[in-house]
C-alpha cells in the first residue's frame, strides 16, 4: 500500500518556469493511484529550483450531529455500499 496518491496536474513553476510534475495528495487512499484535483483538498510538489507548490482549498463544513440517526436506506442514498463480512474461517 502506498503512502499518497499522484494528482493529474502539472504546471510552470511561478518562480522559475520549469514545468512542475508529480503532484501528489494525501487525501485520498493513498495507494499511488492517479486522482482528479477535484477529489481532494489539498495536494502539492516540488520544483527543481527548491519552490515548494501547494493546492488547498478550505474543508467542507461538517454539520451539526443530528438528533436521530439517519436510517440505512438514508445513508445508501448518500452513495454509500453496505459490505458484511464474518469472522469466521470456513
Amino acid at each position: 500500500m502506498g503512502m499518497f496518491d499522484w494528482v493529474h496536474f502539472e504546471m510552470d513553476c511561478p518562480l522559475c518556469g520549469s514545468k512542475i510534475t508529480g503532484f501528489q495528495s494525501k487525501d485520498g487512499k493513498c495507494d499511488l493511484m492517479t486522482i482528479e484535483p477535484d477529489d481532494v483538498e489539498d495536494f502539492y510538489s516540488s520544483c527543481k529550483c527548491g519552490a515548494w507548490v501547494q493546492f488547498s482549498k478550505e474543508q467542507e463544513i461538517i454539520p451539526k450531529p443530528r438528533e436521530k440517526s439517519l436510517t440505512k436506506e438514508e445513508v445508501e442514498s448518500m452513495g454509500f455500499v453496505m459490505a458484511v463480512y464474518n469472522n469466521e474461517s470456513k
